[in-house]
């Protein structure tokens, strides 16, 4: 057994999540199979990509696989699973819907569960995020109202669930957000963050996740076509030059483990899960 190996044994009983991953990943086996058939470029990005890089596979105790597609390969995935899509097994659950507020994607397995108590509606199976990597604009002040234009949006959609907080400044956001960020003013903010995407430019961003301002802008040439990369038992694409995107990402330590603190800010995405329970079975059952 390889050390890498023996340390998830060594953490099964700490963490409870080793059944969890392995059904992630059977997802993401299946988005990777499904991408290569029809031409979509994607990357493992953040938690997965580090996973990859450190550990070989899932961070021990991280709870989700993300990954980045290209503006237009994310748009071809989501109509390509209109139609291509293996139904009876899995679950699109697309950006900006009633079911989804937020703006990413998520392939989600039926006959699982994952409870979230921020978004409690809905499909709530185990998923895989796919986040849209669009292009950035040129210049600080450019970027920066593309970058904020997006906190709006983020607003916008963390108002539509049942998040709370004790920050009145926080809850004053939100309430304006929910009021404001709708209708016209929602389709402009979403166009001032996707408008670069049908031209070429030098660096990508990442909008819709928790990065802040500095760590949410790369060089396109880091993702190229990508590279495949070993991820537990199977190979999956990466950043071309990961090393250069976990160090814009994370900082040039992100090889080293993160203390008690850290590791606790990603610990858990949801409350419960169960592998082998539909979640609508378990809504059933009364437990809410």
């Amino acid at each position: 057994m390889s050390a890498y190996k023996f340390m998830r044994s060594f953490l099964q009983d700490d963490y409870q999540i080793l059944a969890l991953q392995d059904k992630i990943l059977e997802i993401m086996v299946y988005i990777d199979k499904f991408c290569r058939e029809h031409g979509i470029k994607y990357y493992l990005m953040g938690g997965s990509a580090l996973g990859a890089a450190r550990h070989g596979g899932f961070i021990p105790w991280d709870d989700d696989l993300d990954i980045f597609m290209p503006y237009a390969d994310y748009q071809k995935f989501i109509k390509l699973c209109q139609t291509e899509l293996d139904t009876d097994t899995f679950y699109l659950q697309k950006e900006d819907t009633k079911e989804n507020p937020y703006f990413f994607t998520k392939v989600r397995m039926n006959g699982t569960t994952f409870l979230n108590p921020v978004v409690d509606w809905g499909h709530q199976g185990i998923f895989v995020d796919i986040m849209c990597l669009n292009n950035a604009a040129k210049g600080k002040i450019a970027k920066k109202f593309q970058y904020y234009a997006a906190g709006l949006l983020k607003a916008r959609s963390v108002s539509k669930t049942n998040y709370t907080t004790h920050s009145k400044l926080k809850k004053l956001q939100l309430f304006l957000s929910r009021i404001f960020v709708r209708g016209f003013i929602k389709k402009w903010l979403l166009h001032c963050v996707r408008k670069y995407n049908k031209k070429q430019t030098s660096e990508v961003a990442h909008l819709f996740g928790r990065a802040k301002y500095s760590n949410s802008f790369y060089p396109t040439e880091y993702f190229g076509e990508g590279k495949e990369i070993a991820f537990e038992t199977v190979e999956l694409f990466a950043p071309s030059d990961i090393d250069a995107y976990l160090r814009a990402r994370y900082g040039d330590k992100y090889m080293e483990m993160p203390d008690e603190k850290t590791k606790a800010l990603y610990q858990s995405h949801g409350a419960q899960w169960f592998v082998d329970i539909d979640y609508t079975q378990y809504q059933e059952r009364g437990h809410k």
